[in-house]
């Protein structure tokens, strides 16, 4: 992803940040690459356009009751490095405030008032970063460790804070320059302005005579080295829609879906753009690699965008947006951990499965049994077709519900109407995850955990009820 469309989402944020707190003063995003050089003094460029922008607003960088807090989203070339406690760094470096700013790449501990260097550590890929492998800890108060799901939580210790930062806030960002560099969209279009519209009922009814196929599930593959098995629910859905109700297409790099493209004059598309060859189809199904709380990605924008309906299965949508939009399904992480636990690949050893006609038990007594390999990417070896088979059948009670509210909605042009005329969010956008709310109010409380003094005193829990996030789906709740 574009680090301009990642920074845009955090300038917001913070900018956000400041109007909820009054006495933080947040004086700009600073990028390197276009207002300075990449090079050990960095970090001094950076505390220079910070002093610069409080003396423009007749306040004191020095002033002995100013905390600085210096956020990097990139590490300064010859500094320190994301994964590394910064108390390393700190050893042994006595750095003071002289008549000029400190040079060297360590980060400045001056004597007489309180300068922190915060780096955020984005860690991709939920399951990636699980108890065994995470690197949050108490020890080191100036990373902020970013996820992408909520599911971390559950491993989290005493003392130690994260934030949660959904995909779809910065996915959402880069759609938004997509459509800009276009040209659908004006230079004034923000993220909020451009989730918020509504349409018509007779634009609605216009887009429904127009449908030219019932469903289709767009993604490069089946299965990566990356993945869970959860993200595998989609094409177990994509199957049961077809065997019980109508084909639904797979397209893209998947399965000669590169073909079919081609034939219907499609094009290749990535995260920015896919909502330009969703416009012929009904429903898209738009399911995460991941079906934990949170993980919230860009397919589910596309649709929107697209005039289509979306299906998802992300646990508790409708606490971050209007889930009246979509169809929202769901699949007890029981059947989940049902299927999880026959696959036992890695990014080391990939697409490892143990035999689908054994069960867990016979794996504790019988030593012979092992994994086998079922690579999607493996013509001579049948791919991956057996695995799909056997999520569809293990998952297909757990799915059936989802099926049902398919079908039901594309017999019912009325309600599939009313469908179309949601916005993607609620509210006009305010207070929620596009204009800065949600991560702000996540930053907010890593502050409280980390025990920053911006926050000292302030009542939190009385800020978030006034500023914090407001409900997107009535019932839902807020997250």
């Amino acid at each position: 992803m574009d680090l301009i469309s990642y920074d845009a989402v955090l300038d917001i944020s913070l900018r956000r940040l400041a109007t909820i707190v009054p006495a933080i003063t947040y004086t700009g995003m600073y990028r390197i690459e276009q207002n300075g050089t990449l090079s050990s003094s960095c970090e001094d460029q950076v505390e220079l356009f910070m002093s610069q922008r409080l003396s423009e607003q007749s306040l004191e960088a020095s002033n002995t009751t100013t905390y600085l807090e210096m956020i990097y989203t990139q590490p300064c070339s010859g500094g320190w490095h994301q994964q590394r406690p910064l108390k390393e760094e700190m050893a042994g470096k006595n750095h003071s405030l002289g008549g000029s700013l400190v040079s060297g790449v360590g980060l400045h501990i001056p004597p007489k008032r309180t300068h922190f260097q915060r780096h955020i550590v984005d860690w991709g890929e939920v399951f990636q970063s699980n108890a065994k492998n995470r690197r949050c800890s108490d020890d080191d108060r100036n990373v902020i460790n970013m996820y992408r799901s909520r599911k971390i939580e559950q491993h989290q210790f005493d003392g130690c804070a994260i934030i949660h930062h959904p995909t779809v806030i910065r996915w959402a960002e880069a759609i938004r320059q997509y459509r800009i560099e276009k040209g659908d969209s004006t230079n004034h279009e923000t993220m909020v302005s451009m989730l918020t519209k509504r349409r018509t009922r007779e634009e609605a009814e216009q887009i429904l005579k127009s449908k030219k196929h019932f469903c289709v599930l767009i993604t490069r593959t089946t299965m990566t080295p990356r993945y869970q098995a959860d993200g595998l629910v989609r094409h177990a859905l994509r199957r049961l829609l077809g065997k019980k109700y109508k084909e639904c297409l797979g397209l893209q790099a998947w399965q000669g879906g590169a073909q079919i493209m081609k034939e219907m004059n499609m094009t290749n598309t990535g995260p920015d753009n896919t909502y330009e060859i969703q416009d012929a189809f009904k429903f898209v199904i738009t399911m995460a690699n991941e079906q934990s709380e949170g993980y919230l990605v860009e397919k589910t924008i596309h649709p929107y965008l697209a005039g289509s309906v979306g299906i998802t299965a992300t646990p508790g949508v409708g606490k971050y947006i209007n889930a009246d939009a979509l169809v929202s399904c769901s699949i007890p992480e029981a059947d989940l951990a049902k299927v999880q636990q026959y696959y036992r690949g890695s990014l080391d050893k990939a697409f490892l499965w143990m035999p689908f006609n054994t069960t867990p038990d016979m794996w504790t007594t019988e030593k012979n049994i092992q994994p086998i390999v079922h690579d999607p990417y493996n013509d001579k070896a049948g791919r991956d077709e057996a695995v799909l088979e056997f999520v569809t059948e293990q998952w297909e009670e757990a799915l059936t519900p989802c099926v049902d509210k398919i079908v039901a909605l594309d017999k019912d042009d009325d309600a599939y109407v009313k469908k179309l005329m949601q916005p993607y969010i609620l509210n006009e956008g305010l207070r929620s995850l596009f204009d800065g709310t949600y991560i702000a109010t996540s930053l907010l409380h890593w502050y409280l955990v980390m025990g920053s003094p911006i926050v000292q005193g302030l009542q939190i829990e009385k800020l978030l009820a006034t500023e914090g996030m407001l409900e997107q789906t009535e019932g839902c709740g807020v997250p």
